[in-house]
């Protein structure tokens, strides 16, 4: 099945029948995001739509549910902090361990812990899928620098965590694959980790430029993703890679306050950027859509979610095709212009 989908918090349900809608635009994937930030309790951030209703609710209309969350106070819990602050995150600048940042990874404990706690939360938030994505924290200084780490860049700190994961999550859900999310400092490829065999790639090109196409040479800012794009696809393999987008993103594009705005990302950059991923062999596509309740439609209308959605029907159709590369070739003639 190619995966068309988009990623929402609970509070977008409101005043909005998403799943009628995701099911009239033919998107077959709802990611449940429960917000960024400092760490927080996961499970009651999500509410109502961690449950398994919500779940079977959602499928019987065709649409399968997966839960993309940073996790990091649900797999090491911060009540461990006082009596292990080893379990932790060093940091590079202060000398000092945080509660809200990542795990010491090369401590001899810390992976078993991940591993069951990954495990216990799989168990409350079961992928329609069998797809998981249980992030570390929002922050591009969450990962330890403590002696054993400091050998690791972020991209094989993250990895080692991601392992752990996956092995837990397997115990609980023998068909489990999980994400390693490359995400803020984690675009390098990594050289002294390998992923397990049920871990795969997905790509958040966060603080990417909106006016170009991904791989629009012309673009120096957009050069540095693509690049991380095509290097860390090689290394974990494209067919089975998840790319997580902000091209609907309202959260994103009104600097996360409201009132929200409507994307600037216009229908002919987003099909670039869709010829660009499907051409690389990407059949697993989706986009924040934060902020997208029902205050933004009645605000903004249902434009932006509409071209999406067709756009994504074109590119990755219901037959599980991808189109070949060049669909949309970036020429001189014929470039999304800047601003």
């Amino acid at each position: 099945m190619n995966k068309r989908g988009i990623v929402l918090t609970p509070p977008d349900f409101s005043g909005v029948d998403w799943k009628s809608g995701l099911a009239e635009l033919r998107l077959n994937t709802l990611g449940v995001h429960s917000g960024g930030g400092a760490n927080h309790d996961v499970l009651r951030q999500l509410g109502a739509t961690a449950s398994e209703e919500f779940r079977r609710d959602f499928r019987s209309a065709g649409i399968e549910c997966e839960y993309e969350v940073h996790a990091a106070a649900s797999l090491l819990p911060v009540s461990l902090f006082e009596s292990r602050p080893e379990y932790f995150a060093l940091s590079f600048r202060e000398e000092s361990r945080s509660a809200t940042a990542n795990w010491c990874v090369t401590n001899p404990d810390v992976p078993a812990i991940l591993a069951a706690n990954a495990g216990r939360l799989a168990e409350k938030l079961r992928s329609t899928t069998h797809r998981y994505y249980f992030w570390g924290a929002d922050r591009e200084d969450a990962y330890c620098h403590c002696r054993e780490c400091s050998k690791y860049t972020a991209s094989e700190l993250n990895l080692l965590g991601v392992n752990a994961i996956a092995d837990g999550i397997r115990r609980v859900d023998p068909l489990a694959e999980v994400a390693c999310l490359a995400y803020l400092g984690c675009y390098e490829v990594p050289e002294r980790v390998e992923p397990r065999e049920n871990v795969f790639l997905e790509f958040a090109p966060y603080v990417r430029c909106y006016h170009h196409a991904l791989n629009d040479p012309a673009c120096a800012v957009n050069r540095r993703f693509f690049n991380a794009f095509r290097e860390l696809g090689a290394f974990f393999g494209m067919r089975n890679t998840h790319i997580l987008e902000y091209w609907l993103d309202s959260s994103l594009f009104s600097g996360y306050r409201k009132p929200a705005r409507r994307p600037f990302v216009r229908p002919e950059l987003l099909r670039r950027d869709l010829d660009a991923y499907a051409g690389a062999g990407i059949r697993n596509i989706t986009s924040f859509a934060v902020y997208m309740d029902g205050e933004y439609f009645s605000a903004h209308g249902t434009a932006a979610l509409e071209d999406y959605a067709a756009a994504l029907r074109e590119f990755l159709p219901d037959d599980g095709s991808v189109p070949g590369a060049g669909a949309v070739r970036p020429d001189s003639e014929n470039q999304v212009p800047c601003y």
